[in-house]
């Protein structure tokens, strides 16, 4: 009985689809370039080596080898072969080649985009976020873990409140030591206090940031209020614009 092959180890998917969709489209959008190009041109070859690349990255390797998509981009069938077929041939099967290969890859991208969520695309070009949100939030919302972007992005802006106040403390004590306004003076100030709607405005932005407070300590809540790209984009900008009014505020010193 001859001996069983040993199993390769698969290697899972390293692009999320909100990654691997961008990647996939460039290639697809090359392929009439490729298609024009001589069949024998280097170029050919480096695309197709690249999309390969992408598509591993993209679909993982199960057991080692290539995932069904990959297999079928890269054994895509151009005309059929003939011994000593003509360099016009060669040509016209190239084309054709590549023709197919780049309907798979819009195919590709179709099966991509039913698996990521739908946040990819909310608000894309309408709304960005503030840098540092971007940067400890976005890819994790891109990728739908909402609850986890929602409550990086609380704890990054309780941490620019100590940061600008130089009040070393945390939570509610944090808060109103740094805005609190009445019988005293704020250390983050928010306009000039002189009128009851200007003290009104500093005392809603202290209940802002000490609502963040009680966002950030029950963990951002229960996955079900996460469920929701619209909501998770929504608390991204609330953090976004609290951000943004802590750089434009007036800092006083600690008395």
């Amino acid at each position: 009985m001859p001996p069983k092959r040993a199993q390769k180890e698969s290697v899972p998917p390293i692009l999320t689809p909100a990654q691997a969709i961008p990647r996939l489209q460039r290639q697809r959008d090359r392929a009439d370039a490729v298609a024009l190009a001589r069949f024998d041109d280097p170029q050919v070859d480096v695309w197709i080596n690249s999309t390969e690349n992408i598509l591993n990255q993209a679909f993982g390797k199960p057991e080692g080898g290539w995932h069904v998509n990959t297999r079928a981009f890269m054994h895509a069938d151009g005309l059929p072969g003939y011994v000593n077929s003509s360099d016009a041939y060669i040509q016209k099967s190239h084309e054709a080649q590549t023709g197919r290969r780049k309907a798979l890859l819009g195919g590709f991208v179709e099966q991509l985009e039913d698996l990521a969520p739908p946040s990819a695309t909310t608000a894309q070009d309408q709304y960005k976020f503030h840098s540092e949100i971007e940067r400890v939030s976005g890819e994790l919302y891109r990728s739908g873990h909402y609850k986890s972007a929602a409550l990086e992005a609380y704890i990054r802006v309780i941490e620019q409140v100590r940061i600008v106040s130089k009040i070393p403390e945390d939570g509610d004590s944090l808060m109103n030591k740094a805005f609190a306004c009445d019988k005293q003076t704020p250390v983050i100030q928010f306009n000039n206090l002189l009128t009851d709607s200007g003290r009104d405005e500093q005392r809603g932005f202290l209940f802002l940031f000490k609502g963040l407070v009680g966002l950030r300590n029950s963990k951002a809540h229960s996955n079900a209020l996460f469920d929701d790209p619209l909501r998770g984009h929504e608390y991204l900008a609330m953090a976004s614009v609290l951000m943004r009014v802590l750089e434009i505020a007036k800092v006083n010193p600690i008395t």
